[in-house]
C-alpha cells in the first residue's frame, strides 16, 4: 500500500468524486497534508477510518440484479406510445404528416435522439429550417429516409 494517497486515489477508494473529497478535506472531516506542490495528500489509514466509520457516504444507487432485470422486462413489455402525429388517422382527417416537423418528432420517427436530428439539420443532411429559433424539418426526410 502507497505511504499516502492523492486525491483522485482517496476518492476511487471512499466511492465518491475528487471535488468531494476535497470539499471534506478543507472542511476537517477527512485528514490531510499537502506535498510540495500544494496537492492533497491522504493517509491510506485515515481513507480506511473514514469509510468503514460513514464518515463520508458515496452517493452510488446499488442495484440489485432483480432490480434490472425488472426495469428490462417493463421496458419490454410496454410498447412506447406512437406521436400524435403517427397516431391512426382518425375519421374525416386526412392521415398524412403536417408539412413542418418538430425535431422531437421527427426524433421519435428515425429512432434517434433530439440533439442528433438538430445536429443534422444544422449540417444540411436533412432538408430543415430555423423558425422562431427552432428546427423545423420537412417531412421528406420522414417520408423518405435517405440511406447512405
Amino acid at each position: 500500500m502507497p505511504a499516502t494517497l492523492n486525491t483522485a486515489e482517496a476518492a476511487y477508494a471512499l466511492g465518491v468524486t475528487d471535488r468531494t473529497v476535497r470539499r471534506h478535506a478543507q472542511a476537517g472531516r477527512l485528514p490531510s497534508t499537502r506535498d510540495p506542490k500544494g496537492a492533497l495528500q491522504f493517509d491510506p489509514s485515515d481513507v480506511i477510518a473514514a469509510k468503514q466509520n460513514g464518515l463520508i457516504k458515496s452517493r452510488a444507487v446499488q442495484l440489485t440484479i432483480e432490480d434490472v432485470s425488472t426495469a428490462i422486462e417493463a421496458t419490454r413489455s410496454e410498447p412506447a406510445p406512437l406521436p400524435d402525429f403517427l397516431a391512426p388517422a382518425t375519421p374525416g382527417s386526412t392521415g398524412e404528416l403536417p408539412e413542418w416537423l418538430l425535431t422531437e418528432e421527427v426524433a421519435a420517427v428515425m429512432r434517434l435522439s433530439a440533439r442528433t436530428v438538430r445536429e443534422q439539420a444544422a449540417l444540411g443532411t436533412i432538408p430543415a429550417r430555423r423558425f422562431g429559433g427552432q428546427w423545423r424539418i420537412h417531412r421528406s426526410a420522414v417520408a423518405e429516409p435517405a440511406v447512405r
